[in-house]
């Protein structure tokens, strides 16, 4: 079992004195201490092994003594542990820093880490090795790295049967609500009115989850977003036409208060989270009132943008759903038709591009967003509040 080290090392120890005794004051040092400890020859045999030690591994320090170091370290490690015993012997009183597997008397190998010292003076000229316990810290992070794989595994499966599910689905819905829309509805009766009625309703519900499964799984990959210079206006206007009909029956009064016009974000996302944001003003506006939306684009103390969106709408209980506002199916009026995914979106393109988004909000009294947008705006304009699509 017992190695010739200076093959390995490359060192040559023929003209060093042999190893006679240790200093009994520095063993009696190591046993008080109760340090975990290898003394070994330059050739790498056992000298002094210390009680924890013997303790950690269950060999005795006479085994040890049969032992030469690269005799109880791990194949895997053995090279390393070579280079680095070859740097130490290179330098009177050096040291370096180890991690290594040593064997054990059960047959396996527990992790330890710690230095490796040159100890040559008048007194001793030994290796020293003294080492930590780190077999459990070491074990718990490949449990951990293992379950963090598995977990990765699990999401990448799930956003896979998310995509396939959602993907196949998306042709049939198209040819039921085209099937839908050609039917002759005029030549039905009332009752089989009602149930195309319901039908029609149902392929409706189900388009819209349909999309939300696909817009969720674009969030959780936004490797491909790409942040540029939006104009925010533009992106409001174009998101008011696409409600024009309603902003219109309803008298909808719209203003805009822009101290900047750009911020640096995802036009796709602003015109997602300004959609959703305003579908939720008229659906859930107060109907004795005409419905006033205002939208305010200014900076806060550290050149942040900041974007408000207010309504005087029927307002929400923040608080028995402020914990709960931006869950998914989450929703906070029963009398009005929704999926509650439309705020769970919102704020998930806003923090997945480095942004914030608070609500405040009393019932009866309206909702104001505020979206604090990650960078500086840009383009003073000192706009004075102006409406928008009257």
């Amino acid at each position: 079992m017992r190695q010739n080290f200076r093959r390995h090392t490359g060192y040559n120890t023929e003209h060093t004195l042999p190893y006679t005794e240790m200093n009994k004051s520095f063993i009696t040092f190591i046993e008080k201490c109760h340090e975990l400890m290898f003394c070994t020859k330059k050739n790498g045999d056992f000298v002094h092994v210390s009680s924890a030690a013997e303790q950690l591994f269950g060999f005795t320090a006479e085994e040890y003594r049969n032992f030469n170091i690269t005799d109880i370290i791990h194949s895997d490690d053995l090279e390393e542990v070579r280079e680095k015993i070859r740097t130490v012997l290179s330098s009177q009183n050096s040291r370096v820093n180890f991690k290594l597997r040593s064997l054990n008397k059960q047959g396996g190998y527990c992790w330890i880490e710690g230095k490796i010292i040159n100890m040559q003076d008048d007194n001793m000229d030994v290796l020293i090795i003294r080492f930590d316990d780190i077999n459990n810290r070491v074990l718990n992070e490949q449990g951990q790295t293992l379950q963090l794989l598995e977990l990765n595994k699990r999401n990448q499966d799930l956003s896979q049967f998310v995509y396939i599910i959602s993907h196949n689905l998306r042709t049939p819905l198209s040819n039921l609500i085209g099937l839908i829309n050609i039917l002759e509805i005029d030549l039905l009766d009332d009752y089989n009115k009602g149930i195309i009625d319901l039908f029609k309703s149902s392929t409706d519900r189900l388009t819209e989850t349909v999309f939300d499964l696909t817009h969720i799984l674009t969030l959780k990959d936004n490797q491909g977003v790409k942040v540029t210079k939006v104009n925010v206006q533009k992106v409001f206007e174009k998101v008011c036409l696409s409600f024009n009909d309603q902003i219109k029956q309803l008298g909808v009064k719209l203003i805009c208060n822009f101290n900047y016009n750009h911020i640096i974000f995802n036009k796709s996302y602003l015109e997602s989270i300004l959609t959703n944001l305003m579908s939720n003003a008229i659906k859930y506006r107060r109907q004795s009132r005409q419905l006033e939306i205002q939208l305010t684009l200014t900076k806060d103390k550290i050149n942040n943008c900041v974007l408000t969106f207010a309504d005087n709408g029927t307002g929400i209980d923040m608080s028995m759903n402020k914990d709960k506002l931006f869950g998914l199916h989450q929703r906070f009026h029963s009398h009005i038709n929704g999926n509650g995914v439309g705020l769970y979106i919102t704020r998930s393109q806003i923090v997945s591009l480095g942004g914030s988004i608070e609500v405040n909000s009393n019932i009866d009294e309206g909702t104001t967003f505020t979206i604090t947008f990650k960078g500086e705006p840009a383009n003073l304009l000192n706009q004075s509040p102006q409406p928008v699509l009257q």
